[in-house]
Parts: C-alpha cells; structure tokens; sequence
C-alpha cells in the first residue's frame, strides 16, 4: 500500500510539473503592445505614419500579468535586435483600427520595420490596399514578442 502511494505521489508530481500553467511560469512572459493616437496618415500601401503623443502600453498575459510604458525609442529597438524572437527576425502581426464616420475599421497588417523620429513612428508593413488616407482615433495592436523588453534605452 505504502509503494502504491508513493507512485501516486510520484505520478502527480509529475503531472504537475509538465502541466501548461507550470510550463508557463518556467518560460518568458510574451509582451503585447498597444499604440494609440488622435491620427495617423497611411503614406502609401507599405507605410504608416503615426504621432507618438502617449507611451506605447506593453501588457503580458496570464499567469504575468504585468504591464509597462515604452517610449517611441524602446520600442522601435524591437525591430532592430537579431535575436531569434525579435521582430526583425520575426516580424509581428498587427491590426490597426481607426474611426470613420460612425463606424471602426481595422486592417490586419505585418510590421515588418519600425522608425522613430522623436514625436512619430514610420511602420513599414506588408503591401496592403488601404489608400492614402488621414486615419482619426487610431488604434494599433501589435502582436507578442516572448522575451525581455528591455525599459534602459
């Protein structure tokens, strides 16, 4: 009887230990993030260009949940970095919303650069038929990145 629950003991562990929620505190929290201004302007079908009038909010998902501002530079330093899980390397995907009229449009997009100019960010995206257009209250959610985000630049 002892040796049988000593296995029951054994298999639960084991159990709990190569369990997703366990797996999930062992690994990195994957870092989202959100940008939002009062406009942007889509230059052409491969370019975005949008003010940066409030920090980028990053957020992580459970069990994490932490969540943190970036300025235009930390954040564009995304898509600089040659690490295996970086944008550059690994380009996110996005969707940009904006309203016009009484309606919210979105557009998925790929973001394939980032540039930062002191008061806006150029995005470079995938070729997408969108128009040029000025976009009012725009929102732009930008997909995770499972590392460190680094807050020192």
């Amino acid at each position: 009887m002892r040796l049988l629950a000593v296995l029951y003991l054994l298999i639960s562990f084991t159990l709990f230990a190569c369990s997703p929620e366990q797996e999930a505190k062992n690994s990195e929290p994957e870092w989202l993030f959100v940008h939002t201004s009062d406009s942007a302007q889509v230059l052409n079908n491969t370019t975005i260009l949008m003010p940066l009038s409030r920090d980028i909010f990053a957020f992580t998902d459970r069990p994490y949940r932490k969540h943190m501002y970036l300025n235009g530079e930390q954040f564009v330093s995304l898509w600089s970095e040659d690490s295996a899980n970086s944008f550059k390397t690994d380009p996110p995907n996005a969707v940009l919303t904006w309203v016009e009229g009484d309606e919210i449009r979105e557009v998925k997009v790929i973001i394939t650069h980032a540039k930062f100019d002191s008061n806006q960010i150029t995005y470079t995206i995938k070729d997408i038929e969108l128009g040029l257009k000025d976009l009012n209250q725009v929102s732009l959610f930008v997909d995770a990145i499972p590392q460190a985000v680094n807050t020192n630049s």
